[in-house]
């Protein structure tokens, strides 16, 4: 299942699409689409340890990538992609 991630990254807001790469995004990384600097923070940390819980980085694996937006950014909503 999709699911939209909105956030702010270094205070700008950003939100991208997890699950599959919607085409005609301004940026993709593995599962993720939509802001790019969102997808070039994830590209840059990809396999890399995060800094709080030490688990590393897949961006092809949705879990992870939530889960390390939360860890690196202000994410204030995850939710499932077609929901307001």
């Amino acid at each position: 299942m999709d699911r939209i991630v909105e956030g702010y990254l270094d205070g700008v807001y950003y939100a991208v699409t997890v699950g599959e790469v919607r085409p005609g995004a301004a940026a993709s990384v593995g599962v993720t689409s939509g802001s790019v600097q969102a997808c070039r923070l994830l590209e840059f940390r990809n396999g890399m340890a995060l800094p709080d819980s030490g688990n590393r980085l897949d961006v092809n694996d949705p879990e992870a990538v939530i889960a390390a937006l939360q860890e690196l950014t202000h994410v204030i909503s995850v939710r499932p992609a077609g929901t307001q």
